[in-house]
């Protein structure tokens, strides 16, 4: 039994295909399946359920599955203590208001301390990058909202003030209560359920709904009168170029907690642990 085996195991587990898995390790398909195979004849236990959709771990699959990612935790922390490698690769993920406002003086923070790390940033909604971290795609990410998973850790950073913005002199939205259209990014984005809540709250319809996933789209199209969105008030005051009316949300909402998130079983590489070392200052 190889490490090549235990990587090619949870690759397929991950991908619920050995042609996927194939493909993302770069290998022939023969030589997926053989892997497994070895590892089935190692454990006298069949390990994954074949179906024609996809494949997924048995019960003792699911066991092996989670001593793997310890062990390949451990691996990739050996090869960053004691092979002591220069330059580390270190994943992190953010929502899109993030990445655009806070993101770059913690990154800016973080090289003057590292110069070394390589530094990998993925933009995304809060489900999607939960999902990330889980599959151990992400070392960590920047989200928004309260994140109740118990595999996961929470670092309190700051809060974020809410605000609606429309087109500049557009007519009160809490006044005349009209059916709006709505600018948003995608679903699993915290922000996009928050809005929709406040929308219910207030009694205002949703006329229409535009999905964007690039804050400047959304800025853009706000501007030029296509529809409202919900954003934290940083970015105006990052985007002082942006000339839009603005409503600040109603007290019984809260302003929303900005967090940074990882695995709890995320032993930390050291580039890992200077990251959190200068978020918890």
């Amino acid at each position: 039994m190889q490490i090549e085996d235990l990587k090619t195991f949870k690759t397929v587990c991950d991908m619920k295909s050995f042609t996927k898995a194939a493909v993302e390790l770069n290998y022939v398909q023969s030589n997926v399946t053989a892997k497994i195979k070895r590892l089935e004849k190692h454990y006298d236990a069949q390990l994954l359920y074949r179906d024609k959709k996809e494949i997924t771990p048995t019960a003792k699959g699911q066991v092996l599955l989670t001593y793997i990612n310890d062990i390949l935790s451990l691996v990739a922390k050996a090869e960053a203590d004691i092979v002591k490698v220069k330059q580390s690769t270190l994943k992190i993920g953010s929502i899109e208001t993030i990445a655009a406002t806070r993101l770059p003086e913690i990154l800016e923070t973080f090289r003057k301390a590292d110069n070394n790390t390589k530094l990998n940033v993925t933009t995304g909604s809060t489900k999607q990058l939960i999902e990330y971290i889980k599959a151990r795609n992400l070392d960590g990410a920047f989200l928004s909202g309260e994140v109740n998973e118990k595999e996961l850790i929470q670092v309190p950073l700051y809060v974020e003030k809410m605000i609606v913005i429309s087109q500049k002199g557009s007519e009160d939205l809490l006044q005349t209560n009209l059916p709006q259209s709505i600018i948003v990014f995608e679903q699993g984005c915290f922000y996009r359920s928050y809005f929709e809540h406040w929308l219910d709250y207030n009694h205002i319809a949703i006329q229409s709904v535009m999905t964007l996933n690039t804050l400047d789209g959304i800025l853009g199209c706000v501007k030029a009168g296509i529809g409202i969105a919900m954003l934290p008030l940083s970015v105006l005051h990052n985007r002082p170029d942006i000339d839009v009316d603005f409503y600040e949300i109603n007290e019984i909402f809260e302003d929303v907690p900005i967090s940074f998130v990882y695995r709890k079983d995320n032993i930390g590489t050291p580039a890992f642990l200077q990251l959190l070392a200068i978020l918890q200052k």
